[in-house]
């Protein structure tokens, strides 16, 4: 597949084809590493150093025992610094 370098601004552009962008599920806003490699252009998707993990989880690991102290600042006891009441 042959594609044209565009300028835009003070830089060049290539447009991804739209099945060569589906085919690597790649959306606007989509990070890629670009380098060159023996007079080869190459681009990779950017992968995130760390996997996002689902909200579930992340709630699940959170112990309420930790959060003693702010069940005392939320409860009617009045108040407990310069809070105007």
């Amino acid at each position: 597949m042959t594609v044209m370098v565009k300028k835009v601004g003070g830089s060049v552009a290539v447009v991804i084809p739209k099945a060569v962008a589906a085919e690597m599920e790649l959306a606007e806003g989509t990070p890629l590493d670009i380098s060159t490699s023996g007079g080869t252009i190459v681009m990779r998707r950017q992968r995130s150093r760390r996997p996002r993990r689902p909200i579930a989880k992340i709630v699940a690991q959170i112990k309420p025992a930790s959060y003693g102290r702010r069940n005392r600042e939320l409860s009617d006891n009045g108040p407990l610094g310069k809070e105007l009441w």
